[in-house]
C-alpha cells in the first residue's frame, strides 16, 4: 500500500509540474504574439510614411553585393530609380524591419534624403581606425 500511495503522490506532483510548464509556455506564446502584433502595427505605419520604402526594399540601405549571401534579408536591387550604379543589394522590407528602423522620417529641419550606408566602406573605416590604435 505504501508503494502505491507514493507512486500516486509522485504522479500527482508530476502532473502539477507539467500543468505549470504548459501554462508558462502558453503565457510566453501570448506575450510573443502581442509583441509581434505591436511591431507589425507600428512597422506598417512607419513603412507607409517612409520615403525609402520602395518596391519591397529599403532604398536607404545600399549594401555591397557580397552581403547577399551573408545577411538573410538582403536581395538584388529592384528599386527602379536607384541612384547607385554599381552592383549592390538592399534590405527586404517587412513591417518588423520597419518597426526596428531608427530613421527619423518627419524631420522638418534636417531631411535625410541622399544618405547612403555602405557596409563595405564602414568596415574599411573601422579597420583603419583599429590599425591606428595599435
Amino acid at each position: 500500500m505504501d508503494v502505491r500511495f507514493r507512486m500516486i503522490t509522485e504522479l500527482e506532483a508530476l502532473s502539477k509540474r507539467i500543468d505549470k510548464i504548459e501554462k508558462q509556455k502558453a503565457d510566453e506564446v501570448l506575450t510573443l504574439v502581442e509583441i509581434l502584433s505591436n511591431a507589425t502595427f507600428f512597422g506598417e505605419i512607419k513603412k507607409a510614411g517612409c520615403e525609402y520604402a520602395k518596391e519591397g526594399q529599403c532604398s536607404f540601405f545600399i549594401l555591397a553585393d557580397k552581403a547577399k549571401g551573408k545577411i538573410p534579408i538582403v536581395s538584388d536591387c529592384r528599386v527602379s530609380q536607384c541612384s547607385e550604379s554599381s552592383l549592390h543589394c538592399h534590405l527586404e522590407l517587412s513591417n518588423i524591419t520597419c518597426a526596428l528602423c531608427e530613421i527619423k522620417h518627419h524631420q522638418a529641419t534636417a531631411p535625410v534624403s541622399g544618405v547612403q550606408l555602405k557596409p563595405k566602406i564602414i568596415g574599411e573605416k573601422r579597420l583603419k581606425r583599429s590599425r591606428k590604435r595599435r
